[in-house]
């Protein structure tokens, strides 16, 4: 009799061990997959649009004009502009990392060596390490002297 109720006593302690640790693994994964549900929401709340890419020829050189808007919910930050041609890609020069709120916009411009290339802009959610990067193609106008 005490025998049973010893083996009883150990499997029960045993089992209430396993649910303890299987407890504890689910709720230690369960910050985890909110923390990841919490990125998906960030990224999908984050977008930018480039209305115009355009690279301008007056006969002489050749002009970048570019407009980045920020229309998602989310604040970024523009971390690196690429302009990918025949010739590789090259970077475009920002004095410091240009910091948008939604609904706002930045424009550059700088001359370029291409007369139509490839625009990759990489931008960040702001004050995090999550990162995207956009592409578009760039419209070359030539200014004409009459």
């Amino acid at each position: 009799m005490a025998l049973d109720r010893l083996i009883a006593e150990v499997i029960l302690l045993v089992g209430s061990l396993y649910l303890g640790y299987a407890l504890f693994t689910v709720v230690n994964h369960m910050g985890i997959a909110i923390t990841f549900m919490r990125n998906i929401n960030e990224i999908s709340s984050t977008s930018i649009y480039v209305p115009d890419a355009v690279i301008v020829n007056n006969g002489s050189a050749n002009q970048l004009y570019l407009v980045i808007y920020n229309n998602g919910r989310m604040p970024i930050s523009i971390e690196r502009i690429y302009l990918g041609g025949v010739n590789g890609t090259i970077p475009i020069t920002m004095n410091n990392t240009a910091y948008l709120t939604p609904g706002n916009y930045i424009i550059l411009h700088q001359q370029v060596p291409y007369t139509q290339c490839r625009v990759y802009i990489t931008f960040c959610i702001a004050n995090t390490t999550i990162c995207m990067v956009y592409s578009t193609n760039t419209t070359n106008y030539v200014l004409s002297q009459p």
